[in-house]
């Protein structure tokens, strides 16, 4: 077999966003620091073991109720909760009256927001830049890209109700201060 050298292959030129998915990839450095990049999957999840019908189904209303800041109460159906979970999972939230769920992201999904009952606003932080804000009403959806921080706040009478879902089964959240 021939012997090539570097000088023998053409060079490989990267884009930032290219270079920081690859090193986040490689563990050569953290997910808040690629802020707002999405990293694709490169490996496929092995499916779970058949089992039986009542394995694929989780009641979020029997699981317990756990505070997250500012009084925000949430069932969180994620792989503590539901083991054979692969890649997603879900949280039922309630915002009470005049309350929000406080500035936070996730530092390994992105996160998907469902407007089951009542009134909010909502809003984003892309990377660098100023606040998105957005109004939002029973049947609305909002898309909060990984790493963005966000928030959500009930502005209409009553509680709340939304669901929350990710692209991971274990979302890791950072709470933003000040």
């Amino acid at each position: 077999m021939p012997h090539s050298n570097a000088e023998d292959r053409p060079a490989l030129t990267l884009s930032r966003r290219e270079l920081m998915q690859r090193a986040a990839v490689l563990g050569l450095v953290s997910l808040p620091l690629v802020r707002g990049v999405g990293l694709a999957q490169t490996t496929t999840p092995t499916p779970p073991a058949a089992g039986t019908a009542s394995d694929y189904k989780l009641s979020l209303a029997s699981l317990p109720a756990v505070a997250i800041p500012t009084d925000v109460s949430a069932r969180k159906g994620n792989k503590a909760a539901w083991p054979l979970l692969m890649g997603v999972s879900i949280a039922q939230v309630e915002i009470p009256e005049g309350s929000w769920r406080a500035p936070h992201y996730h530092t390994n999904t992105s996160e998907l927001a469902v407007i089951v009952q009542g009134r909010a606003k909502a809003a984003l932080q892309p990377p660098g830049e100023a606040w998105l804000e957005l109004d939002l009403e029973a049947g609305d959806c909002v898309y909060f890209p990984l790493g963005w921080a966000h928030w959500l706040r009930n502005t209409g009478s009553g509680v709340l109700h939304t669901y929350f879902n990710y692209g991971h089964e274990q979302p890791a959240t950072v709470e933003v201060t000040g």
